[in-house]
């Protein structure tokens, strides 16, 4: 199987209570149960593992952290940033550490930057930061980035550096947008990053999934991708759906933190501000969803 295409997870980061660090122990429990339940990659760093809020040097910490305890899974490594010097050296350090990819935002702050403008600035990334062989995956989620990948600029930037790119992670929400993106560019790896379209992306072509139940359910997004009964396939999107809605309704890395400590057992731990944790009463909602979702059972 290409070792780029399948379930992948985007991790969520794990932090102590006390002093705000990460804590890579829990870490390497979440590796370790996303492994048994049959996740194909993991990618760190990312939107739900909290990239942002990490420090240059946390992020080089984590990614060689998840890279040494993957155990066969496929690592694509957030690395993009704002500053075009800092996502150089982390996307060099992440292929040091022996990343598979690298998943890369567009350069989030300059929101009216034109379409050229954010060509280059991959451009220069790649020709930077890539040795021959390595590639880039570019980051479609403009409802947090504001700053889209668009076809005017992707078709820029591959009409000189096709090469470097492989592929990249619709975030988007639009079905029409992941379809698109699959169609006009056949040769690279799409990624689907909704839950809500999982069983859509892997009826037209995606590579695969990179979306947040697959850090609870990977499990069931592989019998989702591998299932041929329509009527099936149809059940369980429906039920993927309905558990995203379910845990939207909560501050997403709190709950998806909580949820893996009722699921997989994994201790309590920590977001990192401006991210907030659960209050008590959201808890004790949330084990009532996670009961009628079927994810943990009653006590």
């Amino acid at each position: 199987m290409d070792k780029f295409s399948g379930v992948f997870a985007p991790t969520v980061t794990a932090f102590h209570y006390t002093s705000g660090d990460l804590d890579l122990e829990w870490i390497t429990q979440l590796l370790s149960f996303l492994k048994r339940r049959g996740c194909d990659g993991v990618v760190p760093a990312g939107t739900t593992g909290e990239g942002p809020s990490l420090g240059f040097d946390e992020r080089r910490r984590l990614i060689d952290h998840v890279v040494a305890h993957a155990d066969g899974m496929t690592v694509i490594a957030g690395t993009g940033t704002p500053s075009l010097t800092d996502t150089i050296e982390l996307t060099r350090h992440a292929f040091r550490s022996g990343v598979d990819g690298v998943l890369v935002l567009p350069p989030y702050y300059y929101r009216a930057a034109p379409v050229e403008g954010i060509a280059d600035y991959f451009r220069r990334l790649c020709d930077r930061a890539l040795e021959p062989g390595q590639r880039i995956f570019l980051y479609h989620i403009p409802r947090v980035s504001g700053v889209p990948v668009t076809h005017g600029m992707l078709d820029s930037l591959m009409a000189t550096h096709a090469e470097c790119v492989g592929g990249l992670k619709d975030s988007s929400g639009d079905p029409e947008s992941l379809r698109s993106f699959i169609q006009r560019y056949p040769r690279l790896r799409v990624f689907c990053g909704s839950d809500s379209l999982a069983r859509l992306a892997y009826t037209e072509g995606a590579a695969g999934t990179i979306t947040v139940m697959a850090n609870l359910i990977p499990d069931r997004l592989q019998a989702l991708r591998r299932m041929s009964d329509l009527a099936e396939a149809n059940r369980l999107q429906a039920y993927l759906t309905r558990a995203r809605q379910t845990l939207r309704a909560y501050p997403t890395q709190a709950a998806f933190k909580y949820a893996l400590h009722r699921i997989a057992g994994l201790p309590e731990t920590a977001t990192r501000p401006p991210n907030v944790e659960l209050t008590f009463e959201q808890q004790v909602r949330l084990d009532r969803d996670l009961i009628e979702l079927g994810l943990v059972s009653p006590t």
